[in-house]
């Protein structure tokens, strides 16, 4: 990441980059994943070599939830404030939040390019290969090579990121989560993926017997839920880093009309977190949820997870995620 800089400026407005040069890359960026992270660096270093500041242009809301298409259906790998907090990591200057609405969403792809040249002072654009903007997605990089030189900016086209083959995107990561796998999910994100959120009461069945449960209402109830199952997870809690297992799912063994729970239970951990905020990283999915005939052969099952977990979790880093955790923290007393 980018040498030390001062702290990221999250702006809505032109007039906030005090009107500074500008090198900048553009995207919706949810998950921040690999792809997202060759942009983001890549802004940062060429906007040091040429003199300028660096930004990074997203918007929201989605654009699916103002224009209406199957809002119900969107589910994000992160909030705002996550991605402002990863994204700042990289020594970003300006975070520039673009309001997405009806009118901008009309907005010729030409238009919307002078509008970050002339009104943002862009003097070059990092874009990926397969980045699409303005109205009808007719914006690309062909038409930003074109516009470069009567406008006088310069462009440098970053090609798609692989793993294992497959491009690297949010939408394959939604569907890796969506059906168990996270490893590749983890792998295209560059970090485990999280779920952050408060801890609500539960039914306490698993305190009766033996594995007590934080049970987790996510910050964002639009973030994405992975599939049900039982995850190995590194949590943080009262500021302080613990390993654990995580069920997500309907706890079919003590009723079949339950709703989806996330509960977490977190070893040699003995405080009460209720009302208390909660992050979790679920570094590996070790089964499917399942039904078990009774009660008492749950709890045989979650000695054996328990057992699975401490494996999957023995050669993670507490400092790791000391500082992933800090990353996604919202600021405290000191907000810009």
């Amino acid at each position: 990441m980018s040498k030390h800089k001062p702290n990221m400026i999250i702006i809505q407005r032109p007039n906030q980059t005090r009107r500074k040069e500008l090198a900048l890359t553009l995207g919706f960026f949810d998950g921040v994943h690999l792809g997202h992270r060759e942009l983001i660096q890549t802004v940062a270093h060429d906007a040091e070599i040429m003199g300028l500041e660096s930004a990074v242009l997203t918007f929201w809301p989605h654009p699916r939830l103002v224009l209406h298409k199957d809002p119900e259906k969107l589910r994000f790998l992160n909030t705002l404030n996550e991605k402002a907090k990863i994204i700042a990591k990289f020594g970003i200057d300006y975070f520039i939040v673009q309001e997405f609405s009806r009118d901008f969403f009309n907005l010729d792809a030409t238009d919307f390019i002078k509008l970050l040249v002339y009104e943002y002072k862009v003097k070059h654009f990092v874009i990926g290969a397969d980045h699409r903007f303005g109205k009808g997605g007719s914006g690309d990089s062909d038409l930003l090579n074109k516009l470069s030189g009567e406008m006088g900016f310069t462009v440098k086209v970053i090609p798609s990121q692989k793993i294992e083959g497959i491009d690297v995107s949010s939408t394959k990561i939604r569907e890796a989560l969506l059906t168990g796998n996270l490893e590749l999910a983890n792998q295209m994100l560059g970090y485990p993926y999280l779920i952050t959120g408060a801890v609500q009461s539960g039914n306490q069945l698993g305190r009766r017997i033996g594995f007590p449960t934080a049970n987790i209402r996510p910050n964002d109830p639009l973030k994405l839920i992975p599939k049900e199952g039982v995850y190995a997870v590194v949590v943080n809690a009262n500021d302080t880093i613990y390993k654990g297992m995580l069920n997500i799912g309907f706890r079919p063994t003590v009723g079949t009309d339950n709703k989806q729970t996330i509960e977490v239970n977190i070893f040699d951990f003995e405080e009460d977190l209720y009302n208390s905020g909660i992050e979790v990283a679920l570094v590996a999915r070790l089964r499917d949820e399942k039904r078990f005939a009774s009660v008492e052969h749950l709890k045989e099952q979650l000695v054996i997870d328990k057992q699975n977990a401490l494996e999957a979790l023995k050669n993670e880093k507490v400092e790791r995620y000391q500082n992933l955790f800090l990353t996604l923290r919202p600021e405290r007393n000191n907000n810009q």
